[in-house]
């Protein structure tokens, strides 16, 4: 499976890292998926999180890459708060 886009996050940790992959997602049509690669380790635990707390789908998440590698799907509707 190709993703839509790619972020290539770099050392980008934390804040940096989910505002990068928030505003990599607002590109995105829902159902489309982003790849996201990074070397920050907290990203193992930031980016699954992130994704819970949007309702995005975490479709991947390999953590034993290097740089980490997670694929993300938009979710199809907005999350209601």
């Amino acid at each position: 499976m190709l993703p839509d886009a790619l972020l290539d996050a770099g050392e980008a940790g934390c804040g940096d890292l989910t505002l990068l992959v928030f505003q990599a997602m607002k590109t995105l049509a829902p159902g489309q998926t982003l790849e996201v690669r990074a070397y920050d380790l907290a990203a193992a635990m930031d980016i699954p999180a992130w994704c819970r707390s949007t309702g995005h789908h975490l479709i991947v998440a390999d953590t034993n890459a290097r740089p980490q590698r997670f694929v993300i799907r938009k979710q199809d509707m907005p999350f209601a708060r």
